[in-house]
């Protein structure tokens, strides 16, 4: 598995992997820088499969994606899977697009639709070029948390209990570095998140709802909200979804659900079924 790593930021990608970032990278993962072209172009080439993904409003560049996915270089890929979002517009509005400028800069407030709209037909029309490749886009509202939850048991008052580990503690995903590099307040919002939100929803096509008129007090909250998705359910869901044949060629969308644990492999499939 190869991972293109932003310039300058191995370290940071490193920290976020693992609890020790000298021994956080797994052993079938390769961190590629991206100004290294010779190596880029090697697992373009090699690829079976490419995931995209951006963290943020923005979507990646276009020529990005037609050099990645060149017809002489990616001779071998098979699936596409790429992150988009939720462009329907429902439960949109002025009050969203105050609570990204007032509460939460990361709100999905559905202002940049035509850059995700231009960024979808570049991945489809790339794949076209392709030998018998398939795309598969995946939406997602306002990300939130993502990272690994509490690893420490604590009591009622929130005193660590020495020598208990959380049973929901979810090592798989990123490190509690990402809360310390996101953290705003005492208490990070984003690992309230992550402790009861990891429930998933999935439903076909471009459905699913923003948070409308709750916006400003949702754009923080720790809680199954309209609007939201677990930036872990969405990369889980991206990497399942490559198993998945009735996932080629179509659209999905990653909404919340209340859930202290991650779905279990049977109940994946099930979310996938029940598309």
């Amino acid at each position: 598995v190869n991972f293109v790593c932003p310039p300058g930021e191995e370290e940071t990608v490193k920290s976020l992997l693992g609890e020790d970032p000298a021994t956080s990278i797994p052993s079938n993962l390769k961190l590629v820088p991206a100004a290294d072209t010779s190596a880029l172009e090697q697992a373009a080439a090699d690829m079976s499969a490419l995931l995209i993904a951006v963290d943020d409003t923005a979507t990646l560049d276009v020529g990005v994606i037609n050099y990645l996915l060149d017809a002489d270089l990616a001779k071998n890929c098979k699936r596409v899977s790429a992150m988009s979002r939720n462009l329907n517009g429902k439960n949109q509005g002025f009050l969203v697009k105050a609570s990204k400028l007032s509460a939460n800069r990361e709100v999905w407030d559905n202002s940049n639709r035509e850059e995700f709209e231009v960024f979808e037909k570049a991945v489809k029309e790339a794949c076209g070029k392709l030998n018998d490749c398939e795309w598969t886009v995946v939406r997602a509202g306002t990300l939130k948390g993502g990272a690994c939850g509490q690893m420490e048991m604590t009591d009622e008052e929130g005193i660590i209990i020495e020598g208990e580990t959380n049973p929901e503690y979810c090592p798989q995903y990123l490190s509690k570095e990402w809360y310390a590099m996101t953290k705003k307040d005492i208490i990070s919002w984003n690992l309230l998140f992550d402790c009861a939100v990891r429930g998933v929803e999935l439903s076909r096509g471009d459905t699913l709802p923003g948070p409308g008129g709750k916006a400003v007090f949702t754009a923080t909250s720790g809680d199954v909200c309209d609007g939201d998705s677990s930036r872990a359910s969405v990369a889980e869901a991206m990497v399942r979804s490559l198993e998945r044949t009735d996932c080629g060629n179509t659209d999905f969308g990653v909404a919340t659900a209340a859930a202290r644990v991650p779905p279990s492999e049977e109940e994946w499939a099930s979310l996938f079924d029940g598309m």
